[in-house]
């Protein structure tokens, strides 16, 4: 991978600099399990996924201040995101942690 891949946050500008959005990742649970799912192993095709080779795109939907805890405006960039990347398919893994 390379540097920028190692990227821990991402920064986006809105709005003509009035306002900035940083995001830093509180977790990837729906990365992993998207991963599983697209997982290809041409030497050993019992190591596939339900999908192999799928293309994934990975959009956060946490808020980190919140614990990670998904918002309804966090769903609605998540869905507008997969609409433009022209998504088949819309895995959405989200949720709380439970009180013990």
């Amino acid at each position: 991978f390379s540097e920028a891949d190692s990227m821990t946050f991402s920064i986006k500008v809105y709005d003509d600099c009035a306002v900035v959005s940083i995001v830093t990742n509180a977790g990837s649970h729906g990365t992993h399990v998207a991963s599983i799912v697209a997982a290809h192993d041409p030497a050993n095709a019992h190591h596939n996924g339900l999908a192999p080779g799928a293309q994934i795109v990975s959009v956060k939907i946490g808020d980190s201040r919140m614990g990670s805890m998904e918002t309804g405006c966090g769903l609605v960039r998540g869905l507008i995101a997969a609409i433009q990347h022209k998504c088949h398919l819309i895995n959405l893994s989200y949720g709380e942690a439970t009180a013990t």
